[in-house]
């Protein structure tokens, strides 16, 4: 297996990374609590939808055509392949192996799920590809007839602003998300316009904010609010904490630019889409094996050493999977020959 990094910016594979570990290890035990994991649960979605808003550039496609078809190709037809696989297997034998509760769902449901673009029972982690499918379409019109930053910026604010206020939900493909996360993707993509290097020595910046972040979390452990308030405040802390995020994960890469580990965090940050569809079968395989192996009950452990080992295995385990797709079979993420191509 070999990984290349020196077309890419480390530090981007780096957060991708964190984030997509942290996604993964809250899937291991959704009940994780405590200061800590509050503070990482705003590492997760906000920071992949700052990511992939850092990544944007309209500058690249000429017409709209040429845009959705890329991202189709990048985000839809992963979704697509991926649900038509689970959902096989769901059909033959999840259903049965869960018992009377799956056997008791509809079995079009799944496909009204899929069309709907809000998958739940069987690829409910690629909520995030369709609502990032649909915030990316979204964006591109803004940029495109909207060229001041700072209107995309209000306009995006006032977008979620709508969803909290009317309580926006259950939209075909998950515009409502969209517009809850749009202001992360939006600030971030201005941000490729600024002079980083400037920034960076800002040093009281990052502290500030820091400690901004640990009072909104006091205030949200502390005092019963409602939970319009509460999102509120989850999206200022996102917003506070990214700075500190961003440095830490460029520290890092900056340590790491030269040595083997780097290509391994570019290759799992490049196929962390296929690490999203196969997360929750892994996990689920791996508690189920492991508890008949070693006697340990691992579908209830709240231990995190366990869940940190379990998350850390369901990485590997699906960079594996991603390989022999990538090579064999890559149609299935929406490329073609991959082998010689390197600019992705």
């Amino acid at each position: 297996m070999t990984f290349h990094s020196s077309y890419r910016e480390i530090w981007i594979d780096l957060a991708k990374f964190f984030s997509i570990f942290l996604v993964v290890l809250f899937h291991t035990n959704p009940n994780l609590d405590g200061y800590l994991f509050d503070f990482l649960q705003l590492l997760r979605m906000p920071a992949f939808f700052l990511i992939a808003g850092l990544l944007f550039n309209m500058d690249k496609w000429n017409k709209f055509s040429d845009f959705f078809i890329h991202r189709v190709k990048r985000l839809l037809i992963p979704y697509f392949w991926f649900y038509i696989i689970f959902y096989a297997l769901w059909l033959l034998i999840g259903r049965k192996m869960v018992g009377a509760e799956e056997l008791a769902i509809n079995p079009l449901l799944p496909i009204k799920e899929f069309i709907w673009g809000r998958p739940n029972i069987i690829l409910g982690p690629y909520w995030f590809i369709t609502c990032l499918f649909s915030m990316q379409i979204i964006f591109y019109f803004l940029k495109k007839y909207i060229h001041s930053n700072l209107i995309i910026i209000l306009i995006s604010i006032l977008g979620y602003l709508a969803c909290i206020i009317w309580d926006i939900k259950n939209i075909p493909w998950y515009i409502d998300k969209a517009l809850l996360y749009m202001p992360f993707y939006a600030c971030a993509n201005t941000l490729r316009t600024y002079n980083h290097s400037k920034f960076n020595h800002k040093y009281i910046v990052i502290p500030l904010l820091s400690i901004i972040t640990f009072f909104i979390l006091i205030i949200q452990n502390q005092y019963n609010i409602s939970p319009y308030i509460n999102h509120i405040l989850y999206i200022m802390a996102g917003f506070c904490i990214m700075p500190l995020y961003i440095a830490i994960c460029k520290m890092i890469a900056y340590k790491l630019e030269s040595s083997k580990i780097a290509g391994l965090i570019t290759y799992i940050g490049e196929y962390n889409i296929v690490t999203l569809a196969l997360q929750n079968y892994i996990i689920g395989f791996i508690k189920i094996a492991g508890s008949i192996v070693l006697g340990i009950n691992l579908l209830t452990t709240s231990y995190y050493s366990i869940n940190i080992l379990i998350t850390l295995i369901t990485i590997i385990l699906s960079i594996g999977v991603a390989f022999l797709i990538n090579r064999y079979m890559p149609f299935i993420i929406g490329k073609g020959n991959i082998s010689g191509n390197k600019n992705h």
